[in-house]
């Protein structure tokens, strides 16, 4: 049989005193830190979809009066879907700011293969020639 061993428990060391330093080191001495306070988050105004800025919206100085006939009736019969209203099938046309209450999309079905009803896209989808065209000859 083999002899019992007594159970040796470790004992927590004495903390070592503290070492006086003189004035020059007192400076470079580490201090206690206290957390920062927690300031309540600050309201800022809601921003558009993820913080992008808007794309460009054409002015009406960059459109043919056609265009912006087109566009006059379109908003006429435009659906004003919300966000959550559109499908694949329905214009995507954003209308107004995104920040306010009378934000809404055209709604009106699209093109086929495009985001845009046919007013939207003829004005989204514009031939690099014929945007060049406009801007020498004035804007119209």
């Amino acid at each position: 049989p083999q002899p019992e061993r007594a159970e040796i428990r470790p004992q927590p060391a004495e903390p070592a005193p503290a070492a006086a330093l003189d004035e020059d080191e007192a400076d470079d001495a580490p201090r206690s830190v206290t957390a920062p306070t927690l300031q309540p988050p600050v309201a800022r105004p809601p921003r558009p979809g993820n913080g992008q800025p808007l794309p460009p919206q054409p002015s009406g100085a960059e459109m043919s009066e056609e265009t912006l006939a087109n566009l006059a009736e379109a908003a006429k019969k435009a659906k004003r879907l919300t966000l959550m209203q559109l499908t694949e099938r329905t214009c995507k046309w954003p209308v107004g700011d995104p920040a306010t209450d009378d934000f809404w999309f055209c709604g009106l079905p699209s093109a086929p293969g495009k985001p845009y009803c046919e007013t939207h896209v003829s004005v989204a989808f514009q031939p690099m020639s014929s945007r060049r065209d406009r801007r020498s000859s004035g804007g119209r």
